[in-house]
């Protein structure tokens, strides 16, 4: 169908077929923005206007992103063997992309740095570009992590860091459905994918008042807007925070909730 025939009451009928077909809303809605984005791509190289369409998208549920608390990351590591309980220990400590952390290769490890730098990403098996430009970053690693790095390593120099028995790299489906997702059974915890690490990652920084920017940059965002939305707390945080402005209040201070907490 020729771009200039497509009409709101088109893409309607496009949209609902998604969802007859059992995609989630919130995968309707990333289709869209990605028919959006290639369809105005192509009339700015014909120097034409962008198109403007009236969608009736699925309501996205209001529902919290799964996260994995501190201690649920330390159980599925504690619980995983292999490459796995390195590649989920680096996915809670790093809140690398689930694509970055299987398109790292052994060079990208700047161990006597405590760095390592992210390049490269994988999708469906092939190696592409970070999703972002803000995703080419280099990401600051514990020294407990460098530890485990280099016992795991031992010694190796070159090639994948995390690959499949033929030497391909990792695929987030295989990794959730064939490891992950059972140790959480295994455990008793609520299932989570690879994303629910970064969200926990972003939330723990969070959690302990890094700088907005520097959790930013870790993590690989354009803005700090979108970490927010990265940004959870557990129950126990929140009333401790509750009870920090309380004594902030009752003491008079103009002193921020981050202020109080580091003369605390």
């Amino acid at each position: 169908m020729a771009i200039e025939e497509v009409r709101t009451g088109t893409v309607n009928d496009w949209i609902r077929s998604l969802t007859a077909k059992g995609l989630e809303p919130k995968t309707v809605h990333n289709v869209w923005k990605d028919f959006r984005a290639i369809v105005n791509w192509h009339l700015k190289q014909l120097d034409k206007p962008k198109v403007c369409w009236y969608p009736d998208l699925p309501a996205l549920p209001d529902e919290e992103q799964r996260w994995f608390t501190q201690a649920e990351t330390k159980q599925i590591v504690d619980a995983a063997t292999g490459q796995y309980k390195v590649l989920f220990h680096l996915a809670g400590y790093t809140g690398l992309r689930s694509g970055e952390l299987v398109g790292l290769r052994v060079e990208d490890l700047k161990l006597e740095h405590g760095v390592i730098e992210v390049r490269r990403s994988v999708w469906n098996g092939m190696e592409g570009e970070t999703k972002t430009k803000s995703g080419k970053r280099n990401v600051f690693i514990d020294s407990a992590t460098i530890r485990m790095l280099r016992d795991f390593l031992a010694g190796r120099q070159t090639g994948r860091l995390f690959q499949s028995r033929l030497g391909t790299p990792l695929e987030n489906r295989d990794i959730c459905r064939r490891v992950l997702m059972p140790l959480c059974e295994q455990l008793g915890i609520e299932p989570g994918g690879m994303h629910a690490f970064r969200h926990g990652r972003v939330s723990h920084m969070q959690a302990n008042m890094m700088p907005g920017d520097f959790v930013k940059n870790q993590i690989g965002h354009s803005s700090l807007r979108i970490t927010s939305n990265y940004t959870h707390f557990e129950h126990n945080q929140k009333r401790e925070m509750a009870e920090r402005l309380l004594s902030c209040t009752q003491n008079g201070s103009l002193y921020s909730v981050a202020e109080h907490a580091k003369a605390s």
